[in-house]
């Protein structure tokens, strides 16, 4: 007896998880009497077996046969464990389906049970890191690809990814060698340790402090523009789609451009910016600057929120939209955020007298409240701040330009466990980040149109960035 077409394509929707419930009933019944059809998914099951144990094979690719159906197969060393014991698993799932020991018959009416899978227990890797820092919403996906959203300080990791899903999201996680990494608003970070530690930033912002690494295996992270070597020091990393900004504060840091393999090495007090089809130019970290100005005529590149362009009408707006902390799942806040940062890269520096000035438009008259993200001079998280305005100050219907001088800004709630080890106010320090939001049981129109940073001295010029 042989597998027809139609047979063939139900086993391999099987296989492919593609399976609907209404095909269910019928597969178990072609395994139960269609011997072909119990070798069609052993020869798979044998070729997963050996898909498992890749690591053996040449670096490359090959092509494994079920039947008339050619499955591609990388056939590079991989490293990553977790990987093939879900290979070795789906193979052992295969075998006990077409040995018959994962469905049967419950009734003399031959009606088939739902199958029943027995998994062999999952086999953890060992922790690579603990976390020490995290505030605002943020996911994590590891251990078997497990989603994780309730995560605490102290809690060990192995490899997996971690994902900040809002403007005030903050992760820091400690290598045991000492080693720290930390990635700041919307961003995601891929981590693990198998003997030499390797992170990919899909995008956002990351900061670590790199201990001395082993001879041979630096640390190595990769964005979508390049890959960096590090070896020991203090750095700062802006991944963006097409482009990787890379600041140095400590040590030197190897960066290599993707798209055509040219490499720079960035010593300390130094920066360079990736991108697909510009230069590369080393250049000396700016001086810091104290005023700055949002740019969202530009684009939403590095926003929170809902974007529209400007129009004859009106100017760009960037829109509120609505976030529920995990703190607390029964408050909805409408939020808002976008990255502090300047085309130089120059550090921006906030000082006492400072002031902000966000300028936008609201339809509910409701408390607004602004916040600020900021780091010391080497890129160490220094906390986040935050301040309001009343209802009183604005108006149903109106646009609005809400002043939030610097003295009025407060550690926000959110990192109060950790004030010990935080600036206990924003002076001097670097700002990467701002937010605003409402929280008022409902939609409030919160949409802005610009943020300005004010210095308090209108002819003070650019000076270096202080510390605290």
């Amino acid at each position: 007896m042989n597998v027809n077409d139609s047979q063939r394509q139900l086993l391999l929707k099987y296989l492919d998880g593609h399976l609907q419930p209404e095909e269910e009933k019928p597969l178990h019944e072609l395994l139960e009497s269609n011997v072909a059809a119990r070798d069609f998914l052993r020869e798979i099951a044998e070729q997963a077996v050996m898909v498992a144990d890749i690591e053996r094979m040449a670096a490359g690719s090959c092509e494994v046969v079920a039947g008339d159906h050619f499955i591609t197969v990388d056939a590079r060393p991989v490293r990553n464990t977790w990987l093939r014991r879900q290979l070795a698993l789906s193979a052992i799932v295969i075998v006990a389906l077409v040995s018959g020991l994962i469905y049967q018959h419950v009734s003399a009416d031959r009606q088939v049970a739902m199958p029943s899978v027995i998994y062999p227990p999952p086999v953890s890797d060992p922790p690579v890191a603990r976390i020490t820092g995290l505030s605002g919403p943020l996911i994590w996906r590891g251990d078997g690809g497990h989603v994780v959203s309730e995560l605490s300080i102290g809690t060990e990791l192995a490899g997996g990814t971690i994902e900040g899903m809002a403007p005030d999201s903050l992760f820091e996680l400690a290598f045991h060698d000492g080693s720290s990494v930390m990635i700041a608003g919307v961003s995601m970070l891929t981590f693990s340790d198998l003997g030499q530690k390797e992170l990919r930033l899909n995008g956002g912002n990351l900061s670590a402090s790199v201990a001395p690494q082993p001879e041979g295996k630096p640390m190595l992270i990769h964005t979508r523009s390049a890959a960096i070597r590090v070896l020991g020091t203090r750095f700062e990393i802006d991944a963006e789609l097409d482009s990787t900004a890379l600041h140095v504060s400590e040590g030197t840091v190897e960066v290599r451009r993707l798209s055509d393999g040219r490499t720079v090495d960035v010593p300390a007090k130094h920066r360079v910016v990736a991108t697909v089809d510009g230069g590369m130019q080393l250049e000396p970290t700016l001086d810091a600057v104290h005023d700055w100005k949002s740019q969202l005529q530009f684009g939403p590149e590095n926003t929170y929120g809902k974007w529209t362009p400007a129009s004859s009408e009106s100017p760009a707006t960037l829109k509120a939209i609505p976030f529920v902390p995990k703190e607390n799942t029964s408050v909805t806040l409408h939020m808002l955020g976008l990255a502090v940062k300047r085309a130089d890269n120059a550090p921006i520096v906030v000082l006492p007298g400072s002031r902000f000035v966000v300028r936008g438009r609201l339809t509910t008259a409701t408390d607004v409240y602004f916040g600020i993200w900021v780091v010391r001079p080497n890129g160490e998280f220094a906390g986040k701040f935050r301040c309001r305005r009343l209802a009183t100050n604005f108006r149903d219907e109106s646009q609005f330009e809400a002043v939030f001088p610097l003295d009025e800004f407060g550690l926000d709630p959110c990192v109060w466990d950790r004030k010990d080890e935080l600036a206990s106010k924003p002076d001097g320090l670097v700002v990467t980040g701002a937010w605003s939001f409402t929280h008022a049981g409902g939609p409030t129109g919160l949409e802005i149109t610009e943020v300005e940073l004010i210095s308090p001295d209108p002819v003070l010029g650019s000076t270096k960035v202080g510390s605290q």
